[in-house]
């Protein structure tokens, strides 16, 4: 294998592993969205490394040479599975084989069309390879596969239009939407330049090569936004996600920002919203009377922290109040939902973040400096 083959096979087996990091990424409320797009990694990944080994000519090597032709499956999945998890995003809507069946329609047709290749053992694959006459055992249309990436054209569109054109919501919502959008789009964008190339008998390895990688890194940028979206959604800045944004003209004096920045300090301190488990960054807005937006640069800007580190401060010194007033007559699950933690493995792991050390360590120590 040459270098540009090694790499874009890196490529590929990072996509393999950031699936991997997805398919048991524990974020509260997004496990599913997680899941799909695992899925989608695991297509590109596969994608990738297909293309790497065909290039090397391994695949067509006896231990391989059951992987020939298998490209078809991420070809026609790729665009499906990523319009369910932007979907699943922006409407909650999970796949339902009864409506979403005619999504799945291109990847059944290729499936069954090359299924009596499939079907072969490794010896009989290598002499079609070697004989070429793959086309006596299965039908399929000349044109099959430069109708699926229009299909993907078409799916791109979808997203444009029904989710980040006509999205309504916060800024930073849809800013993250044309993020992963574009990168996306560029995926695509890829796979028409690469059959506009191949159908025009002027497709160079070193263009593949050069195809290949865009879609390498359009996949790695958009696991990157997508990696970060659940800060985004709990109240995270965009500019934490990606460092160089700032934000722009918000309406936000600096004198009326660092009222706004009192007035949540007092909050914090007369009425303890904190306490409430089911706190979001929209109720500290309301109380507040601004925008969601204007709550989070408050807490971006002047507490250098996201929304649940900054309420976790809160959290963390209501546990220490309470350990220190009940010593041991209280046990820590309960000092935890009381100072307003949903479960234990928050509770201690904002509690050591915040403290140097666990609530079960803490209340020794208080414990024994009392005797």
């Amino acid at each position: 294998m040459n270098i540009w083959e090694i790499l874009v096979l890196f490529f590929g087996f990072q996509a393999f592993l950031l699936g991997v990091l997805f398919l048991f990424k524990k974020t509260e409320g997004f496990e599913y969205a997680n899941r799909l797009f695992a899925l989608f990694l695991f297509l590109s990944g596969w994608l990738i490394c297909y293309n790497a080994l065909f290039w090397s000519r391994i695949l067509f090597e006896k231990d391989f040479i059951h992987a020939n032709f298998s490209y078809v499956i991420p070809l026609t999945l790729l665009a499906p599975v990523f319009f369910f998890y932007i979907r699943h995003i922006v409407k909650g809507t999970k796949i339902s084989l009864k409506k979403d069946f005619f999504h799945f329609a291109p990847f059944a047709y290729m499936l069954i069309s090359y299924s009596p290749y499939y079907l072969l053992n490794a010896t009989d694959k290598l002499e079609v390879y070697k004989k070429k006459n793959i086309f006596d055992l299965i039908t399929i249309h000349d044109y099959a596969e430069a109708v699926i990436v229009l299909i993907m054209i078409v799916y791109c569109g979808t997203i444009f239009f029904n989710f980040m054109k006509e999205y309504n919501g916060e800024k930073e919502y849809k800013l993250w939407l044309q993020a992963i959008g574009t990168s996306f789009a560029t995926c695509v964008l890829s796979f028409v330049i690469f059959y506009i190339l191949y159908l025009s008998r002027t497709l160079t390895t070193e263009q593949d090569y050069f195809v290949t990688l865009l879609i390498s890194c359009s996949v790695l940028v958009a696991s990157y936004f997508s990696f970060n979206f659940p800060d985004i959604f709990n109240g995270e800045s965009f500019k934490e996600i990606v460092p160089f944004i700032k934000y722009k003209k918000t309406g936000l004096s600096e004198s009326y920002a660092n009222e706004l920045k009192e007035n949540l300090l007092d909050l914090m301190i007369k009425d303890k919203p904190f306490l409430d488990g089911e706190l979001r960054l929209d109720n500290i807005a309301n109380a507040l009377g601004i925008s969601r937006h204007h709550a989070s640069q408050i807490i971006n800007e002047h507490f250098d922290s996201n929304f649940f580190e900054f309420i976790n401060v809160y959290r963390v010194e209501e546990a220490v109040r309470l350990i220190e007033k009940n010593r041991d007559s209280v046990n820590l699950a309960e000092i935890g939902f009381l100072s307003g933690f949903n479960n234990t493995v928050s509770f201690n792991k904002a509690f050591k973040k915040n403290t140097g050390v666990t609530p079960s360590k803490f209340r020794k120590e208080i414990i024994s400096s009392k005797l």
